[in-house]
């Protein structure tokens, strides 16, 4: 194996094991329409008054509606929502 293969496994293999891909929201029992209804919500509340959008707002308003925001492979598994990133 060259150095430069080397490398390259090296980094394949701590952005698989950071946690690294696409992230989705999903809270045990909830359906799509509850996702939905709780991130227009969490989206509202994260629009400031300028038209700015905070995303630590909206992620700690899905938080506290009890959903858990997690990588997940692409198609997710049913009953994992992609949020607004």
């Amino acid at each position: 194996m060259t150095p430069g293969h080397r490398a390259l496994a090296v980094v394949m293999l701590l952005a698989g094991l950071g946690g690294c891909g696409p992230k989705f929201w999903n809270k045990p029992g909830a359906t799509l329409e509850d996702f939905n209804r709780d991130s227009a919500a969490c989206s509202k509340e994260a629009n400031t008054q300028y038209g700015i959008f905070v995303n630590d707002v909206y992620r700690a308003c899905l938080g506290a509606r009890n959903w858990v925001r997690a990588p997940q492979g692409e198609p997710p598994p049913p009953g994992w929502y992609r949020g607004i990133e």
